[in-house]
């Protein structure tokens, strides 16, 4: 209640940007090109207001790991600011013992931005993370859901709130499109996955309207395999780490 009597702008300009970004694409796909161009008049308007009102001339000054998470994940910023924040927000991740501090809003994009700018390895050790809060504690604590806090059972197992709260689960989202790579876009494939020794293998299977798509990693030592599966009627694009770039037809590889 307190936050809707006292609600946070930059939160709802940040939102503003998005929201206005995404109407101008679907109004794209409609059709419906005047739409399209009022949507993005107004992403970028409300851009341009969140950096005057909310950054110092493009640096983020706080001690908040969403406002990092926001402003990159929305691309808010410019690609030299949005790296310097990412930076930042790596710092504050480890300087908090490697444990989120993000809610609802935030916490689907941090590993996602973490992991696109070169902060992969923090990137795994939230998720890898087993105290709380974190995703690996409710595991610990036999949790079968995802809860609506981060410690929804304590350590004496005590419940507090649902216990069935989707929200914090948007990590999977990561585990699909980071870890495994897997990107959809209409009819454009794209696999670009982010091994990491920490883990030591993944595989993500999506069913997908265009077919079954499968993506994944192993290790064996430092060498990584990577296995991928191509629905019919669709090629995909590939990128690996070690600089590779594919383009494979339907099928299922080794790499």
């Amino acid at each position: 209640m307190q936050a809707m009597m006292n609600p946070r702008k930059s939160v709802g300009t940040a939102y503003l940007a998005y929201s206005g970004r995404l109407l101008a694409e679907i109004a794209q796909a409609l059709g419906k090109a005047e739409d399209a161009v009022q949507y993005r008049d107004t992403a970028e308007k409300a851009r341009l207001a969140y950096r005057a009102a909310f950054t110092d001339n493009g640096k983020i000054t706080s001690d908040r790991q969403c406002e990092y998470v926001r402003a990159i994940a929305f691309a808010l910023l410019g690609q030299e600011e949005s790296q310097a924040a990412a930076d930042t927000l790596n710092r504050i991740v480890a300087e908090n013992g490697y444990h989120l501090n993000t809610g609802f809003l935030s916490t689907p994009f941090l590993c996602e931005v973490l992991a696109k700018y070169g902060h992969a390895d923090t990137a795994y050790k939230l998720l890898l993370q087993d105290t709380a809060p974190s995703w690996l504690y409710e595991v610990k604590q036999g949790a079968t859901t995802v809860w609506e806090t981060w410690t929804g059972i304590d350590t004496n197992g005590h419940p507090s709130k649902s216990l069935n709260h989707y929200s914090y689960g948007a990590i999977c989202g990561w585990l699909f499109g980071g870890v495994c790579g897997i990107h959809l876009a209409g009819q454009t494939l794209t696999i670009a996955p982010t091994p990491n020794p920490a883990l030591g293998w993944a595989k993500a299977v999506y069913d997908s309207p265009v077919g079954r798509i499968e993506s994944g990693w192993q290790y064996a030592g430092d060498a990584v395999t990577y296995t991928i599966t191509v629905p019919c009627n669709l090629t995909a694009e590939v990128v690996l780490p070690d600089g590779r770039n594919l383009t494979l037809q339907p099928g299922t590889y080794t790499l």
